[in-house]
């Protein structure tokens, strides 16, 4: 299937700052992962652009942990981005670059005493998670002598089957949050702290929400607790809907395809030839009904009619069970600060990553291209398979594009870059340079590590006056390894 017509804008940006990026090559070798900073600029103006128009009492927070880097965070602070951070690392990092405490989110399921005592010094807003972090707060805002800003957050809502199972964060099924049917012995503890300054509600649905009704859901239950927290004399200032704003992988009608030819495999209706997920793997057929006319895709899907900025606008005029739209209700409860975090759909379609292909093979008769990517999990294909659009380089006028999964050099069989296929305008040679599609959301750091002794390869990004800026150094085998003239033996005799 044709997987090439998101990459349009990428395509021109590689062509223009080639030049450039055969010196970066040069000097960090490959693997090398981009990100185009005018991309990330357009990405971010969109969201902006969106609020500005509907909704200007907003605050674009960065999620840090789709990026967590010191160049990723400095931008977010140029571009006038807030930060959703979710460790006291990545706290650490915001506050040092100079976002404002206003503006950082301060989210996790387990906090340190580190974390609180950082974001209560600084003034952050603090997501509380759970009844024991609630006491632990207050228990240190009273030893500080200050009190706390803070979200609740919430799990609890009907809203599994939108993204991969093990990636929903607001259903029944996860670690993150209160429940909803807390809500209101949660809110009269709050009203009675001396110490806890309520500020609003929050929720994270998961990751590449595809389907806006997930959004519509998840604003009609925040409203409900809205009116549940009135009701414990709680006024909401803020609230934070969180991210998984989507992204477009591919095209509709690529989109369409793929899923079609998938689910006529699954039903055996096609040759094992015409296999197009590995082991045919049935992704988002998982849990359809066995002998169902029409199963509808389950979880994650790598294409929505409204990507990024888009679903924001859309959702923005959908309406309620009374008829309100969203809108209107925001209006109702006194127009809250609205927080949105939409970390994958702002750095993801800014990035690509640069690869030389190691070797080509065939499974069953299915050709499988290998990769020299440093890394493993190049995103999440480890618990959830993902989909990355790529391509050969430099692109020939004889190339016959081939469909073809993509792997990776770890001794693990999982390791699998894609296990859909991908169409590539070619079949590469070993040595030849790749280019794989939208990876600058986690896909450098989320699931990298240094298996099979592989470092880390180098990150950098790319400014639209032709200069780049180094967000990570490649690192070294000493770095993996460590330096044999440097073992340090540790005992417990005096002095050791």
């Amino acid at each position: 299937m044709p997987q090439r017509s998101t990459t349009t804008r990428l395509d021109a940006l590689l062509g223009s700052h080639q030049p450039l990026i055969e010196r970066l090559i040069e000097r960090y070798g490959l693997p090398l992962h981009a990100i185009f900073l005018e991309e990330l600029e357009e990405n971010t103006r969109g969201f902006f652009d969106v609020l500005a128009t509907r909704y200007t009492n907003s605050t674009v927070a960065f999620a840090v942990k789709s990026n967590p880097c010191r160049g990723a965070i400095r931008t977010a602070k140029r571009l006038g981005l807030g930060a959703d951070v979710a460790s006291e690392y990545e706290l650490r990092a915001a506050l040092e670059e100079g976002i404002a405490p206003s503006a950082i989110i301060c989210n996790g399921n387990a906090k340190s005493n580190e974390y609180l005592d950082t974001a209560l010094d600084a003034g952050a807003l603090l997501a509380l998670d759970n009844e024991v972090e609630l006491e632990q707060l207050e228990d240190r805002a009273k030893r500080a002598g200050t009190g706390a800003d803070v979200l609740t957050r919430f799990r609890g809502m009907p809203l599994s089957g939108l993204t991969a199972e093990d990636q929903t964060t607001a259903a029944d099924w996860t670690k993150f949050g209160f429940h909803i049917d807390e809500a209101e012995r949660l809110f009269a503890r709050i009203a009675s702290s001396d110490r806890l300054r309520f500020r609003g509600l929050s929720a994270h649905i998961g990751t590449q929400i595809a389907d806006p009704n997930g959004y519509v859901l998840l604003f009609d239950h925040l409203f409900r607790l809205a009116e549940i927290a009135g009701g414990c004399g709680l006024d909401v200032e803020s609230i934070d809907i969180g991210g998984g704003f989507p992204i477009a992988f591919f095209a509709g009608d690529e989109w369409a395809d793929f899923a079609s030819r998938l689910l006529a495999r699954l039903r055996g209706e096609g040759p094992a030839s015409e296999a197009t997920t590995w082991n045919d793997l049935p992704m988002g057929y998982a849990r359809a009904a066995r002998g169902q006319a029409s199963p509808r895709w389950v979880g994650k899907a790598y294409w929505s009619e409204y990507p990024a900025e888009r679903m924001l606008d859309h959702v923005f005029s959908r309406r309620l069970g009374n008829g309100a739209t969203i809108l209107d209700r925001l209006t109702d409860i006194g127009s809250p600060r609205l927080i949105v975090e939409p970390g994958r759909s702002l750095m993801a379609p800014a990035g690509i990553t640069l690869v030389r292909a190691a070797g080509v093979k065939t499974v069953l008769g299915h050709p499988v291209v290998s990769l020299d990517m440093g890394i493993n999990n190049h995103g999440t294909n480890l618990i959830s398979p993902d989909m990355f659009p790529a391509a050969v380089l430099p692109e020939r006028e004889d190339d016959h594009p081939v469909d073809a999964f993509l792997a990776g050099r770890l001794c693990f069989s999982g390791d699998m870059v894609s296990k859909a296929k991908v169409r590539l305008n070619r079949l590469p040679s070993p040595g030849d340079r790749c280019v794989i599609y939208h990876t600058g959301a986690y896909s450098a750091d989320h699931f990298a590590s240094n298996s099979c002794g592989f470092p880390r390869p180098a990150k950098v990004a790319i400014r639209a006056d032709g200069m780049a800026e180094l967000w990570r150094a490649p690192e070294t085998f000493a770095d993996v390894f460590g330096d044999a003239a440097d073992d340090l033996t540790i005992g417990d005799s005096p002095g050791a």
